[in-house]
């Protein structure tokens, strides 16, 4: 698949909205020491699908973030939560649970690379770990991901390559 394939408003899609939307409240309620952060995806999740599905993908989401704030080797980024983009991190989040979703350990592996900054197979797999069960929770409450494979992913990896600021040297 082209990284054309991909649907030009992906966030207008249930299952990613709801992903980018988690991650994104999860991530700045981390950084922020905010629960105001957390309480918007629970509103997002429980106006989208209800109290009981929302209760289990919380959960899973939850610990998804959590795993990949863990084992990642540099400041993760991430858009405010209304914003209709994406960023190179929040692709890479949504690439490895799309992968997961398809049982493709290859896309999905190198999405965790890419997105944690890691070389080392134990971080990488228990980030990976963690998505599988995200992505079988979101696959269990009908929320089927866009799929992506490793060629996308590694487009997504050299676009964010090619916009990186050049470093100064002073």
């Amino acid at each position: 698949m082209a990284t054309d394939d991909i649907p030009n408003d992906l966030l207008a899609r249930q299952p990613e909205r709801l992903v980018v939307t988690g991650f994104r409240c999860c991530m700045a309620g981390y950084d922020f020491g905010d629960s105001a952060c957390w309480e918007a995806a629970w509103r997002s999740y429980i106006g989208e699908l209800g109290s009981q599905s929302a209760r289990s993908l919380m959960g899973e989401l939850q610990f998804f973030v959590r795993c990949i704030r863990l084992n990642t080797t540099r400041p993760l980024c991430y858009f405010p939560q209304g914003c209709r983009y994406l960023c190179h991190d929040e692709c890479m989040a949504l690439s490895a649970l799309s992968a997961a979703q398809c049982g493709d350990c290859v896309a999905g592996c190198l999405a965790v690379r890419h997105l944690t900054g890691q070389q080392d197979p134990m971080p990488i797999n228990e980030v990976w770990t963690a998505a599988q069960s995200f992505a079988d929770a979101l696959k269990e409450w009908g929320q089927p991901l866009y799929p992506v494979s490793a060629g996308v992913v590694e487009s997504i990896a050299r676009m964010q390559q090619l916009t990186k600021p050049a470093e100064t040297r002073h």
